[in-house]
């Protein structure tokens, strides 16, 4: 290898990642994720909400849709649901097109509910301004999704308010579906709170887990969505990712918990 090679590789930009990554496997850094997820609403296209490598993006919006389509199709015309932290619209409209019969509430902060309102607009979606944390309706949903919401919320208190509002606004047999980085792990954690602390949690609210699993073998996951790799290179990347999250264990080395639960 060249020295040019070599100095190609190694940049001062490459070096303050790895320096980043290596200092999140001790250090937990707290912030007003508020304030970040604001910000972020001016990235472009669904690096607003997920990753820079917009081809990773698609391939797990993909996979989400295979998860969620059954839920929502099964769901009765006219049926009310949720969608809190919508981000830029892009799973509100993916709702849509799996059941065009549903009411779907939205719900983020008024910059990606700007963006979505111009990129994912819907007749059947109806866009609220407001922090997930805040945010409750009499109205009760027969549905309630949290695509990565919850678990951005990094103040635990503001975490676990949302977390009633949401069993409090679930209709009596109605599901509340998470696909959530929940962790503990300093290197993941995005808010400090497990899997196991939601199901402990809900456990005294009337739910009761349906399904445990997972999507994105993290490793993978954080090799390749912020990567240069695109088409074929990436897919096949991608897909053998989640073939090793099958044979290890679809919960636990997932990035991306799935938790299903039903109000009783």
């Amino acid at each position: 290898m060249s020295y040019v090679t070599v100095a190609k590789k190694y940049t001062p930009e490459s070096v303050k990642r790895l320096v980043a990554r290596f200092r999140k496997l001790f250090i937990y850094h707290n912030y007003d994720s508020s304030q970040y997820w604001k910000k972020r609403a001016a990235d472009p296209d669904q690096a607003a909400v997920l990753w820079t490598n917009q081809e990773y993006n698609s391939l797990y919006r993909q996979d989400q849709q295979t998860i969620l389509e059954p839920y929502f199709k099964q769901l009765v015309p006219q049926a009310s649901v949720l969608d809190i932290g919508c981000g830029i619209g892009v799973v509100a409209s993916m709702i849509t097109r799996m059941n065009p019969t549903l009411k779907v509430d939205a719900v983020d902060f008024p910059e990606m509910i700007a963006v979505a309102t111009t990129k994912n607009a819907g007749v059947q979606i109806n866009y609220i301004a407001c922090e997930a944390e805040n945010y409750y309706s009499e109205q009760p949903y027969s549905l309630i999704l949290s695509s990565g919401c919850y678990s951005a919320i990094r103040d635990i208190s503001k975490l676990e308010q949302s977390l009633h509002y949401a069993s409090e606004m679930l209709a009596t047999n109605g599901l509340l579906i998470m696909i959530d980085p929940f962790h503990r792990w300093n290197y993941l954690a995005r808010a400090k709170y497990g899997s196991q602390d939601v199901i402990n949690y809900f456990s005294g609210k009337g739910l009761v887990l349906e399904k445990k699993s997972g999507i994105l073998f993290w490793p993978f996951r954080e090799w390749l969505a912020n990567s240069d790799y695109t088409g074929e290179h990436l897919k096949k990347r991608y897909l053998l990712g989640e073939k090793l999250l099958a044979l290890l264990g679809k919960h636990f080395w997932a990035d991306y918990k799935v938790l299903v639960f039903r109000k009783i």
